[in-house]
């Protein structure tokens, strides 16, 4: 994971409220009226957390839901008041919510998001290198509903994003942002993926007897070829043997963390499969994996990270990537956004098969074996280039 990075005061565009404590700012806002009431039932136990997080001044943001989603929450778990919460149910929830930067609304819509460490550090949520927090991914998205871009915050997959309602309110700590529902608390990479779409690849982990080995690894980036693409390759799945499927589970992996903020137009990245890497490619916005699709990014998982493919991904590049469902012909050509801001996060990227480095971008000359499968699908050629390694 990257280094950290702290936000100066100086890029924050904000609300005053100054000199006034976390618990004065949310007594004081209407709208925040049961958040108030769920924390004076903790006593001084919120309180403690907050001061847990250091002692320099303006160094955390806190995501607060409001009394709508409370409401909702209440309702979903048959609780009648905010102090029949049980504390150590809550506890989990809140330590998530409480970042470790100062991250302001502009930094979250900047282009590529921020990925931001909190203080969920309970093991049952994150299993990270270096005893790390859980993390958060916020961008800025349009949505039906909301027509101008709002920004969106996203944790476990099982309970969606929530979006800021409002933002930038400051207190003497830091900076407070008003979200429309609870923060969702990660779960392993395997249930993570299955709820994204991915139920057959985990059935092929757990017969493999990979499961425990996926889930416990701190720090893993999960590839996840969709249903639908299992689907379209199983006449050559169902004649590998189980050393190629678990090679090419391991195709797959990385030993890394890698969130899209991360991720370059070009990097190559090597995979836990030995001597095997994939290639980055970022056009319009959508993130190409060896020429594959990437239906999902940035599904935050109690070990890592994962990502919905649309294919499988072929162990062997020619520099074509598949187009997205909105596109008619194969791209060979790719450009460069802006990159995101990964904060909170420490460690530099590295694997222990070696680090990640640069090759030429999806518009380079593809190399000769690759270029044999230039002319047909790239999902089935990417199954029969994982057969062709073995």
């Amino acid at each position: 994971m990257h280094t950290k990075t702290l936000f100066t005061a100086s890029l924050l565009a904000v609300s005053t409220i100054n000199a006034q404590s976390f618990l004065e700012v949310v007594q004081k806002t209407p709208e925040l009226s049961l958040f108030s009431a769920i924390v004076a039932s903790l006593n001084d136990t919120f309180t403690d957390l907050l001061k847990s997080v250091g002692p320099d001044d303006a160094s955390r943001t806190i995501l607060v839901p409001n009394d709508q989603a409370i409401q909702s929450f209440m309702v979903n778990n048959n609780i009648k008041s905010p102090a029949d919460i049980p504390a150590e149910k809550v506890i989990p929830f809140l330590s998530y919510h409480v970042l470790l930067n100062n991250v302001s609304s502009a930094q979250f819509s900047s282009p590529g998001g921020a990925v931001v460490e909190t203080k969920l550090q309970d093991e049952q949520y994150a299993l990270l290198p270096n005893n790390s927090g859980q993390v958060v991914y916020g961008t800025q998205k349009a949505t039906e509903e909301k027509k101008a871009a709002a920004i969106e915050i996203k944790s476990g997959v099982e309970g969606g994003a929530v979006q800021i309602v409002k933002q930038d309110v400051t207190f003497n700590q830091g900076l407070i942002h008003v979200v429309d529902g609870f923060l969702t608390l990660p779960t392993n990479c395997s249930k993570t993926i299955q709820h994204q779409g991915a139920e057959r690849l985990v059935t092929y982990i757990k017969r493999l007897g990979l499961l425990n080995t996926l889930d416990s690894f701190p720090g893993a980036t999960c590839f996840a070829p969709s249903d639908a693409a299992i689907e379209r390759a199983l006449p050559v799945l169902m004649n590998m043997t189980d050393a190629q499927l678990i090679d090419a589970i391991k195709f797959h992996t990385l030993l890394e963390a890698y969130y899209t903020p991360d991720l370059k137009d070009g990097q190559v990245i090597e995979t836990s499969l030995a001597g095997a890497s994939i290639t980055v490619n970022i056009v319009d916005g959508d993130y190409y994996f060896n020429g594959v699709l990437a239906k999902t990014t940035n599904d935050i998982a109690r070990n890592g990270v994962a990502y919905l493919l649309d294919g499988i991904m072929p162990t062997v590049f020619n520099g074509t990537i598949t187009p997205s469902k909105s596109t008619t012909s194969a791209r060979s050509t790719s450009t460069t956004p802006p990159t995101g801001t990964n904060t909170g996060v420490s460690g530099a990227k590295t694997t222990g098969a070696g680090t990640t480095t640069s090759a030429p971008t999806a518009s380079g000359t593809p190399n000769a074996a690759a270029a044999s499968m230039a002319g047909g699908s790239i999902l089935i050629a990417g199954v029969l280039a994982l057969l062709a390694v073995f």
